[in-house]
């Protein structure tokens, strides 16, 4: 009797895809894929996967043909032994090409079928031990091929922040001298961030608003601040129940202290409201559209995180900040980013993303920014030389004319772990010009971290450092699995 497979759906919002896979494989998720599926206790290792490529990662306008060659130029790579490409319809509506290769020296057979559409390809691999294995779970990759579907995205991969306050309190003290009396005002402030790219709508001292416009639907994604001098009460839009919550309050006088506040916290299908009382009565408010707060509420736990109360003197002094905060909801960092930046490139998954300098005044002076995160769990145990080691060798090998400008290694701290730097010479194929590299690396929860500071300008490149040296002072990695 044969055996009945049933499927089930995965969905992802954030990456805007779903598919089909059998009910009975595991999930195991990794940093070379967005999603993957393998059977249960299974030896001949049947599994297959979904990878998503940013095609601006590479160069120029790449058509299905050209994506065709790079994943040939690939199969070759690895000396494996293609057949040939043929067309696949994906999901029954998104043209695209399939080729199945044979792996020698693993026994391995893999079918990989890939389509293009809105500058990202996508690549379905299946892969199973070789001969009549290899045809037994084909099955399922056809299966995950024709339900393959692109859905509309929900949810935020990458947040830039900026700062802003708000005015709790003023109070008035008055000093006397043998000549007069002074009178003097302290103030005490809300700091917070907000989404760099949403509208606001300040109501004075009463009331903060942003709002992401380019959700229309339902009213939107938006995040507000309001204070009270009397106690808020439960408005009743996200329900009656309620659980008491602590929030830390950065407390930005130089002293690094955290502020203890307990809260009240109200959730809905729609959002969360979190009241408290700090001198006086604050409601953060987090509204989203279609009961879809699964999606965005993580956005909003973020914001919480960057809460902070600080003097009118101290505030006055730090403003305007020269940068805002940048934090990957997806792989788990924040760190300072000049205020001149702004996201260049990025994988899917978020493990590489690249920042440019926009400033007209450096124009002349190309430099960018890139932070890569890749899981070392597979690798057993790694040490911060090892990993140091084989990144520089892996960009010796793949970066033109290149050199070590530095002797030894330096170190410096990444979030208060140990990070080895180094300094690279080579000729960028990017800038057409040769550069210069910093990288710093650094070995924290398993994963290895590799922030890369680039440029073209030989003479100016302790001019540039000083100008973004607070990336790597304020670089955390909160990842928690």
């Amino acid at each position: 009797m044969e055996e009945i497979i049933t499927f089930s759906t995965y969905q992802s919002q954030i990456y805007g895809f779903s598919c089909d896979y059998p009910s009975n494989w595991i999930q195991i998720d990794n940093s070379f894929c967005v999603v993957g599926f393998q059977e249960k206790e299974e030896l001949t290792y049947p599994s297959f996967n979904v990878q998503i490529i940013n095609l601006a990662m590479l160069s120029g306008d790449t058509s299905l043909d050209q994506f065709q060659q790079m994943i040939m130029g690939e199969i070759l790579r690895i000396g494996a032994k293609p057949s040939n490409f043929s067309d696949e319809l994906i999901g029954g509506k998104y043209n695209g090409r399939s080729i199945i290769y044979y792996l020698p020296n693993d026994h391995m057979k893999s079918k990989q079928s890939f389509f293009l559409n809105q500058g990202h390809a996508y690549i379905i691999s299946y892969t199973s031990k070789a001969d009549e294995y290899f045809q037994q779970h084909l099955y399922v990759c056809d299966h995950a091929i024709s339900s393959f579907n692109l859905i509309k995205s929900k949810g935020y991969k990458f947040l830039q922040l900026s700062m802003n306050s708000l005015l709790l309190s003023t109070t008035t003290t008055t000093t006397t001298s043998s000549s007069s009396n002074n009178k003097l005002e302290n103030e005490i402030y809300l700091e917070y961030f907000y989404p760099k790219d949403w509208s606001k709508k300040i109501n004075g001292d009463f009331q903060h608003t942003y709002k992401d416009e380019k959700i229309v639907n339902e009213g939107g994604v938006v995040f507000s601040i309001t204070k009270s001098d009397s106690e808020f009460t439960n408005d009743g839009s996200l329900g009656e129940e309620s659980k008491d919550i602590e929030i830390s309050l950065n407390y930005r006088d130089g002293n690094c202290k955290k502020l203890k506040v307990k809260a009240k916290q109200y959730d809905g299908d729609n959002g969360r409201d979190i009241l408290f009382k700090f001198d006086q009565c604050i409601r953060l408010s987090f509204r989203v559209p279609n009961g879809d707060k699964v999606y965005y509420v993580k956005a909003f736990d973020r914001l919480i995180q960057y809460l902070g109360v600080t003097s009118g003197l101290v505030l006055k002094a730090r403003s305007p900040l020269p940068y805002d905060i940048f934090d990957n909801l997806m792989v788990g960092y924040n760190f300072n980013l000049p205020k001149s930046f702004e996201l260049s490139l990025t994988k899917p998954t978020g493990e590489m993303i690249t920042f440019k300098d926009t400033s007209k005044n450096t124009n002349d002076l190309p430099y960018c920014i890139r932070i890569s995160v890749e899981d070392l769990s597979s690798a057993g145990i790694i040490g911060l030389n090892e990993y140091s080691n084989d990144v520089v060798n892996r960009m010796l090998q793949i970066l033109p004319e290149s050199k070590i400008l530095t002797e030894g290694p330096n170190f410096m701290r990444l979030d208060k772990h140990l990070a080895s730097t180094v300094s690279i010479q080579c000729y960028d194929v990017e800038l057409r010009h040769p550069s210069i590299q910093l990288l710093a690396t650094s070995v924290q929860k398993s994963h290895g971290i590799v922030i890369t500071i680039r440029t073209k300008a030989t003479n100016q490149f302790s001019i540039i450092y000083k100008k973004s040296f607070y990336i790597f002072d304020s670089f955390c990695y909160y990842y928690e699995k």
